[in-house]
């Protein structure tokens, strides 16, 4: 059943979108809400996002080059100082450093909770120039901020505002501020740090002056392509930047604690999470405290929702305010909601499924400190009906006890290891128990390949093939119809250059014409240095650099050397030496073989079926 459901939804969602090339399919700003729409409006609505001058500019060329050249300077000068080694997180100035970064791609979610569903923008920053180094400078600010205001998760705050009592004629009320991440100035920032110092001082060596010039860079680094076009973000900072979280919060916290003294009143309650403000206050103050707000700085702009008959929402809750000024919980779950979970019918494990029911029922019931056990149950049925669990493994479900107890843990116990594994139906199930068996301390965690997600459009400028890295390659053979697999870690036409250089160095000692030791020698060397300059010298051939091709890609750099013998086994007629494969286990050997061999009978029948 579940097979034939899943074979048949992917069948009937690839054909719609064949048929219909215009829709792009992306995933919803909130909610988990799968949205469809033409391409035509995602990119008018784009390019009116990007036509404000207050934040965007466009630039003229690729600054990529130029930005990981400062960045790497300024890494060199915190590796000459000795700064980086003392901070636990990175260890040394290699793990700072690029030499193949790539141009941050700008794409937009949906904000289908809001009038004429405008785009979010979301910064990709992975490969920047920046990247870590943003990364580095973040995680000394989140070490830096010890709040009283942050909310840790929405248990810890249930229990906290289950436990509250108001003042007598006092009223919950929430403020929100307006897109946080692209309304803060740099110079604010700057200012914050300055401020803060001596909180920041005790989680790095680094000084002052060269902090704030690290900050300013990496803040001043946000750019993005679009369309072919380059555009620098003026104002504000990305999402999608690792530094933007850590600066955001610590702006709000500067931000609350400037606020909390010119308030006249007591605020028995005042928490934050990210943007997001749940306050207590009598209501004839709240006009006040909220321009008291606004007055911070006026970009930063809050927006108020009160309570309604004793009701406001509030993270995954809402909060009622009872007659006697106590306060109690209900789950809340915002409309725009999707309401799924992992669906009984998907290809997920079963044990994985039961834990996701559970963490939700545990919640539910967790959440609703003010309606009896049968109104959760209720919300709960309903949401696993939705998600296709049958009624009698409901029925099962809601019947447990779900309740936890939390589990004393000793310093000494070794930590749990997680290990990422490709999840095959009853072998990874197998795989897994005897990992348990022989490690303990290592669990496997099963990946998903075949989610829905892979449907989604990819709005992201492509990356040129030159321009990518971590990858895989291919160069054919000019004279013959074998072919030269190689890796690079560093940007494919890099690595072609220096194809291109050595196989330049062996057409100069070949139009020489001379015989004599030195060339000879030259040419001893130059087979030595890679399969395809052998293959050239011994046969006399040219390899054809302009019909590379790219065979894979990986982000984590471990996992390319089993990718580049998987390659070679997989191609025909490689010229790469055998010892490229000699590490490969024979099992994996004739595993792929069957795969080529599938392969390349599927190929044949698709062209014999073409030719009838």
């Amino acid at each position: 059943m579940s097979s034939r459901f899943l074979t048949h939804a992917c069948t009937a969602t690839r054909r719609f979108i064949k048929d219909n090339p215009d829709v792009v399919i992306v995933e919803s700003d909130k909610g988990k809400q799968t949205v469809l729409l033409y391409e035509k409006d995602y990119d008018s609505k784009m390019r009116e996002m990007l036509a404000d001058q207050h934040t965007y500019e466009v630039t003229a060329a690729n600054p990529t080059s130029g930005y990981q050249r400062m960045n790497n300077n300024i890494v060199s000068r915190l590796r000459s100082l000795s700064l980086i080694v003392f901070f636990v997180f990175f260890k040394t100035a290699y793990q700072l450093k690029t030499n193949a970064a790539q141009c941050p791609r700008i794409y937009g979610l949906p904000k289908v909770h809001k009038q004429n569903m405008p785009l979010r923008p979301v910064v990709s920053n992975i490969g920047a120039p920046t990247y870590m180094l943003s990364k580095y400078i973040g995680k000394i600010l989140q070490a830096s901020i010890n709040s009283s205001y942050n909310i840790r998760d929405s248990f810890s705050f249930c229990s906290f505002i289950n436990s509250v009592r108001l003042p007598d004629n006092y009223v919950l009320v929430s403020f929100d501020v307006t897109s946080l991440f692209t309304c803060i100035p740099r110079d604010l920032v700057s200012r914050t740090v300055i401020e803060r110092w001596q909180e920041i001082r005790e989680n790095t060596d680094i000084c002052l002056d060269l902090f704030l010039e690290i900050v300013e860079f990496c803040l001043g680094c946000n750019y993005f392509s679009y369309k072919g076009k380059y555009y620098k973000q003026i104002f504000g900072t990305a999402m999608g930047s690792p530094l933007s979280p850590a600066v955001a919060d610590l702006v709000m916290e500067s931000l609350l604690d400037n606020v909390v003294g010119k308030i006249d009143c007591p605020v028995p309650v005042l928490k934050k999470y990210v943007d997001d403000l749940i306050l207590a206050l009598p209501p004839d103050k709240i006009a006040e405290v909220l321009n008291i707000f606004n007055s911070f700085d006026p970009n930063i702009q809050f927006t108020c929702e009160m309570e309604q008959d004793g009701k406001i929402p509030f993270l995954d809750m809402t909060l009622v305010r009872k007659h006697d000024q106590t306060i109690r919980t209900e789950w809340y779950c915002k409309p725009m909601a999707s309401g799924r979970l992992v669906d009984y019918l998907s290809g997920h494990p079963l044990h994985l499924k039961m834990n996701t029911v559970t963490n939700f029922i545990h919640r539910v019931r967790e959440f609703t400190t003010n309606a009896p056990r049968e109104t959760a149950n209720q919300i709960i049925d309903e949401t696993l009906r939705i998600n296709h669990y049958p009624t009698s493994l409901r029925h099962r479900l809601l019947s447990r006890n779900t309740n936890r107890t939390s589990i004393n843990t000793t310093v000494n116990e070794t930590p749990t290891i997680y290990k990422p594994m490709l999840f095959v139906n009853d072998l990874t199930q197998r795989l897994r128990k005897s990992f348990e068996a022989v490690l303990p301390n290592i669990t496997l965690a099963p990946r998903y390949e075949n989610t829905t997600r892979r449907m989604f459009n990819n709005m992201k400028d492509t990356v040129p093939m030159e321009m990518r890295n971590n990858v895989i390659y291919r160069i054919p053979c000019h004279d013959c119809d074998a072919s030269y697999v190689g890796l690079t870690t560093t940007l494919l036409k890099q690595r072609l250059s220096s194809h291109r250089t050595t196989m330049n160095q062996l057409e100069r000692l070949r139009n020489n014409g001379n015989n004599d030791a030195t060339t000879e020698y030259e040419l001893e060397r130059l087979k030595e240095k890679t399969a395809l300059l052998q293959h050239s010298i011994e046969h006399d051939h040219r390899f054809d650099l302009e019909k590379t091709t790219i065979l894979d890609q990986h982000r984590r750099q471990s996992a390319l050397p089993i990718l580049e013998v998987c390659s070679i086994i997989n191609t025909p007629r490689t010229v790469n030496k055998r010892s490229d494969i000699d590490s490969l286990s024979s099992m994996y050997v004739g595993i792929l073989h069957t795969l080529k061999n599938q392969q390349s009978n599927s190929r044949n029948t698709t062209t014999h079926q073409t030719h009838e």
